[in-house]
């Protein structure tokens, strides 16, 4: 070999190690050339935590992962930033998808994920309306209103052993609403202020300082949770400012709201809306409030399943919906005919449903017709 030739090889070879190193720093340290936009970026991940075990994940349609037996969850590094979608799928489970943005140097998590059952397991309930009634019945109040004073109710156990005078003598006098809660009863009076006192009616102190104006024939309703009071006065629904102790909008037309099991989430929905609040303070750039449906169809009333994801009712349809509101949003929608564990086909028409907090299994009352779910959560 000429020396020219070694000296041209030797060259191409300093040349070549100059031009490589550097990219195989960069990509040991989790750097990637963006050909579209021609520039180094750092990568992203997306961390993934499914129920139940044993799922198919699917990165973009071609980065393929699997849970086990023992493990629930799947980890895809050296992700471009920008749009990425995942796909999560079981034999005999709807399908899971959901796209969204991967950012630089940071991993994006899907830790609450369920994939839910294609078969419910519904069987028929004999006595249809009654027991659904019995069902969504709410506890005895231990007070009552009467008169615009507040009294011991004489029905509720609790109040068994009181005397006919304690029964007979009012707690607090000019009451419009109250709200039993954190072992004080919290009421709003005739002259628009909110208080609070003990169990029984003493040790009084106020709430909240500018006084509301109290509107006649209106209903209203006292909520208290862990961080926030609400007022909810006719449709419309207050939130108490810790700073002024005043009253102020939060939203115009409200039906209920209901606090998640965690006690950190609240949804509140009116007919054609559902609505996402979060209680605790969020990072800087995300907001406290997310709308999670905007229906055409009356939404009639809503459920927590668990801390992740809502069952509701509209017109002609049951649906489960998660709340992670990232990209779009995962729902399945139980309507038309469904088949019974007798292998009898019900149809789902104008369903009312309850759902049971403690045995994870949902009722729907359609047709005067009772049917209930098995438990629906892994």
């Amino acid at each position: 070999m000429k020396a020219k030739t070694r000296r041209i090889l030797f060259l191409s070879l300093i040349a070549l190690f100059l031009i490589i190193t550097p990219y195989l720093v960069l990509y040991s340290l989790g750097y990637r050339i963006d050909f579209k936009n021609i520039k180094i970026v750092a990568t992203g991940g997306i961390y993934t935590r499914v129920q139940p075990s044993q799922v198919e994940v699917i990165i973009n349609g071609d980065i393929s992962n699997s849970t086990g037996i023992f493990s629930n969850s799947v980890f895809v590094q050296n992700l471009l930033p920008g749009q990425h979608s995942v796909l999560i799928k079981k034999d005999g489970y709807y399908d899971y998808q959901k796209n969204f943005v991967v950012k630089e140097k940071e991993v994006t998590k899907l830790e609450n994920v369920i994939l839910f059952n294609k078969n419910f397991g519904f069987e028929k309930i004999a006595g249809s309306t009654d027991q659904f009634l019995d069902l969504k019945a709410k506890p005895i109040e231990r007070y009552i209103i009467v008169s615009g004073s507040l009294y011991y109710f004489d029905n509720a156990p609790e109040n068994a052993q009181l005397s006919i005078m304690q029964r007979n003598t009012p707690l607090i006098k000019n009451v419009v609403s109250f709200k039993v809660s954190h072992n004080s009863i919290y009421w709003l009076g005739k002259d628009g202020i909110l208080s609070k006192s003990n169990l029984e009616g003493k040790d009084t102190e106020k709430i909240s300082t500018k006084a509301i104006a109290i509107k006649s024939k209106t209903l209203y309703s006292i909520e208290v949770f862990s961080q926030d009071i609400f007022l909810k006065e006719g449709a419309n629904l207050l939130r108490l400012n810790d700073s002024s102790k005043s009253f102020e909008s939060f939203y115009a037309s409200v039906k209920d709201l209901k606090l998640s099991p965690d006690g950190h989430k609240l949804v509140y929905y009116n007919d054609n809306e559902i609505f996402l609040y979060f209680m605790q303070n969020l990072p800087i750039g995300e907001e406290n409030n997310a709308l999670l449906e905007k229906s055409l169809d009356k939404i009639s009333e809503v459920y927590w399943l668990n801390n992740d994801y809502i069952i509701y009712n509209t017109t002609n349809s049951v649906v489960i919906s998660e709340i992670d509101y990232r990209g779009n949003i995962n729902k399945i929608f139980i309507e038309g005919n469904v088949l019974l564990a007798n292998r009898e086909s019900q149809g789902i028409e104008k369903p009312d449903i309850f759902y049971d907090q403690v045995n994870k299994t949902f009722y729907i009352l359609t047709n005067k017709t009772l049917i209930s779910s098995s438990n629906i959560l892994p």
